[in-house]
């Protein structure tokens, strides 16, 4: 039996097995590229009719180097690294991974938040130092009362907005794309009023051009003087010269990081790493072992049916299955 090639470009999982036996069962090979740059996916995948990434971007330079391509699966939640638009016009199906890890990320934002507020990485590094004068941590204010907004209302975001419930706060969220005015707790209101009235904004916004440094030096100055910033989403979505500068001013108080921009330049002698009033962590927040299982599972379950000619769960542009086939 002829059997259909199915690329993953980079995986960062040691076990596959489960992944490969269920494809096989369909009529698919799984070819794992080790692929660094795209110029490794063109290399592996063209007679590819699916190309699994994680980190590795996807446009119509491959896409017209991969003729026998119908499906791109991004294994993220974030759909930044795919050309959905250059996808589309060459017949491709997209797919990402949207549910496996929405619950982590969510906990991750709420720790981090509650971690800014009553400062305890500061406060676990000072009696480390030798330290026990509670006063060293002053001022804290109560987090009961205050307002939380919410950049973008998600999947995440409504997780967030959930977890705050007991918390006895007031919930805002900013998303063009929900309809309603009032989910749960949560309010909408405007992009603007949002940046103006939270005490702690947590960013849960895509990646896309509109949303390229959605904070930035102009909108950093419409934030409440003394207001926090979370982002467990895309270290892109905030300017980061300027977010320096603002805790820097004392603008912004504090924030908490789980994504930056060009990360890799993170060590000790970078500027966000000598700052005590900022927390980071490396691109943590959607880790655990059940995420892990679920995102195997989703990815397997996902591709499976697409050879079996079944409706897709996350296809990202449906517009495609109305064009004519690309083979």
């Amino acid at each position: 039996m002829n059997t259909q090639k199915v690329l993953y470009a980079d995986s960062s999982f040691e076990d596959l097995r489960d992944f490969e036996n269920a494809l096989a069962a369909v009529g698919a090979t799984v070819v794992h590229g080790g692929c660094k740059i795209p110029e490794d996916v063109i290399a592996s995948g063209s007679d590819a009719v699916c190309i699994v990434t994680e980190l590795i971007p996807l446009d119509k330079t491959i896409f017209q180097a991969c003729p026998t391509l119908k499906l791109v699966f991004t294994n993220n939640v974030g759909t930044d690294l795919i050309d959905i638009p250059a996808a589309t016009r060459c017949g491709i199906r997209v797919c990402n991974n949207p549910d496996y890890n929405f619950r982590e990320v969510a906990e991750h934002t709420v720790a981090l938040l509650l971690s800014l507020i009553r400062k305890i990485p500061v406060a676990d590094a000072y009696v480390r130092s030798g330290g026990y004068d509670y006063n060293h941590l002053s001022p804290l204010k109560r987090f009961e009362g205050s307002t939380v907004g919410l950049l973008g209302f998600g999947r995440i975001a409504r997780s967030v907005a959930k977890k705050l419930t007991g918390f006895e706060v007031r919930v805002l969220f900013y998303d063009p794309y929900v309809k309603e005015t009032r989910i749960g707790q949560a309010e909408k209101t405007s992009f603007k009023t949002l940046l103006q009235t939270s005490d702690y904004l947590c960013i849960h916004a895509p990646l896309t051009k509109e949303t390229h440094h959605v904070l930035n030096a102009e909108t950093l100055k419409w934030m409440k003087p003394g207001a926090a910033v979370v982002n467990a989403a895309r270290g892109e979505l905030i300017d980061t010269p300027a977010l320096l500068d603002a805790l820097k001013s004392g603008r912004l108080s504090r924030a908490a990081l789980d994504v930056v921009e060009e990360y890799a330049s993170l060590g000790p002698d970078h500027v966000l790493c000598d700052m005590d009033n900022l927390i980071l962590t490396p691109h943590s927040a959607w880790l655990s072992e059940d995420a892990f299982e679920q995102c195997k599972n989703d990815l397997t379950n996902e591709i499976v049916r697409f050879f079996k000619n079944q409706p897709l769960k996350a296809l990202l542009n449906p517009e495609v299955l109305d064009q004519p086939s690309r083979n």
